[in-house]
């Protein structure tokens, strides 16, 4: 078993179990076992592992304790359930192949994860793999279908895959091989392209006729939205990492009902000019610092029901009035600077349901004030944006529970992975969802049996 980890010696160490007699076949699992248990290095741990598993197949007389135990060390990771699993059991290659399960009797979350180890392992076999899930119904499943086709033959891909999807799914272009490839499909109405192609290039490729989501990122070709009016049928638009977009002006007759801006990777994207020229805007993602004039900028008589906004606000947050019809916000990067006044802003939003918030860098408490209740809120979500200590993430929940006595769901988004303490939640009669997103709660809470505790990635055991 000296060599379980070599991966030249697995076929001879299959071919030992299929012509093993069931006590030896016994004898040489329990060794695979005992060898990978032994192995400090987690990936070759779980090659071996993963080969014993394998063996399994070959195994057609066997102690069920031994099936049993072998199972059990690949239930440690199959079917993989978030992206550090998919990216380790890629690591083992084609091995890790033949047991990726499904489409049948996975859970959502794990079927995602299933496609994307076979995209990053990317062989012919893998590509197999692939075309098991290619009408599944999930949306996470969709989503990686449509961003693994770079792993695999371009028109192959298309023709097989991405044909087959739901035209709703985003489908990413990342080259001039892929727009080639994306006109020789007929085009799809939701697209991201990703690189510094020109106007020019992206009407001659894109079908502009038929698109209705397009998402424009890492472009600082593009400075003039102009060519945009030859979409008329688009009705959602994100740009990000964008810098040379200036002005939104020229979406003004637009039915543009989404817009996202956002500067992920702080190129200096500033927030275009030309917002309040936006009147049929539903939903608006602002991810880039607000002009001087703060919320006064939107277009005051759009519709907007869903508002997010990644950086600080300390002008005209009154403004925010203009919106009763508001359903959704989402602040952030609170500071010191966020009034009291700010917070009673709040107050007169009757139709505001799901309130989320995060603290600004540098900040490390939530200032809320005493009194003060929003209970048309029934969501509450609380965001780890500055990546600080979760003992502040901790602190501001409980510093906000008091202001939202109607809560049905609580969210809490660690974003960098840990432990926290959920703080008290007596005084919240009701409270029926708690999730948790790359966060544990220690010590376990102590929830009442009508309160439903979830955790993203979902736990093993």
């Amino acid at each position: 078993m000296a060599q379980a980890e070599d991966s030249q010696w697995e076929d001879v160490i299959r071919m030992a179990v299929a012509h093993a007699r069931p006590r030896e076949r016994a004898e040489i699992l329990r060794g695979l076992l005992a060898r990978g248990d032994a192995i400090g290095d987690y990936p070759a741990r779980l090659r071996v592992h993963l080969l014993a598993m394998a063996c399994l197949e070959h195994a057609t007389e066997l102690d069920p304790r031994v099936r049993e135990e072998v199972n059990e060390r690949a239930r440690a990771i199959l079917p993989p359930r978030c992206r550090e699993e998919a990216t380790l059991l890629a690591g083992v290659g084609h091995l890790a192949l033949e047991l990726l399960p499904g489409p049948e009797g996975l859970e959502d979350d794990e079927a995602q994860e299933v496609i994307a180890t076979a995209a990053l392992i990317g062989s012919d076999a893998a590509m197999e793999v692939i075309r098991r899930f290619r009408h599944h119904p999930a949306t996470g499943a969709r989503y990686q279908l449509a961003r693994s086709w770079q792993a695999f033959d371009t028109e192959r891909y298309m023709e097989e895959i991405i044909r087959q999807l739901d035209p709703a799914t985003f489908l990413p272009v990342v080259d001039a091989a892929g727009l080639r490839a994306l006109k020789a499909l007929g085009g799809r109405p939701c697209i991201e392209v990703a690189g510094p192609f020109t106007s020019r290039e992206l009407l001659d490729s894109l079908h502009p006729r038929q698109i209705t989501h397009l998402a424009l990122t890492e472009n600082d070709e593009i400075g003039s939205l102009d060519f945009l009016t030859e979409f008329p049928a688009l009705r959602s638009l994100m740009l990000v990492d964008c810098p040379g977009v200036g002005s939104l002006a020229p979406l003004a007759g637009m039915p543009l009902t989404t817009l996202t801006v956002t500067d992920r990777d702080r190129v200096g994207m500033p927030c275009p000019d030309g917002l309040h020229l936006l009147k049929h805007l539903r939903h608006l993602n602002l991810q880039v610092p607000l002009p001087p004039t703060g919320l006064r900028a939107l277009p005051a008589d759009a519709p907007l029901t869903s508002l997010i906004l990644g950086h600080p606000v300390e002008a005209g947050f009154s403004a925010l009035r203009h919106w009763q019809q508001l359903s959704a916000l989402q602040l952030r990067s609170l500071t010191g600077a966020f009034t009291d006044g700010a917070w009673d802003t709040l107050a007169h939003l009757p139709g505001l349901e799901d309130f989320s918030f995060g603290l600004a860098a540098g900040e490390t408490a939530l200032r809320i004030p005493t009194g003060l209740r929003l209970p048309q809120v029934t969501t509450l979500s609380a965001i780890n944006t500055a990546h600080g200590p979760l003992a502040e993430l901790s602190h501001s929940v409980a510093a906000a529970l008091p202001a939202f006595p109607a809560l049905r769901k609580l969210r809490l988004y660690g974003l960098t992975g840990g432990t926290i303490a959920l703080p008290p939640l007596t005084g919240l009669p009701e409270l029926r969802e708690v999730f948790l997103s790359y966060l544990r709660s220690e010590p376990a809470p102590e929830l009442p049996p009508h309160i439903e505790l979830t955790r993203f990635p979902r736990p093993r055991t």
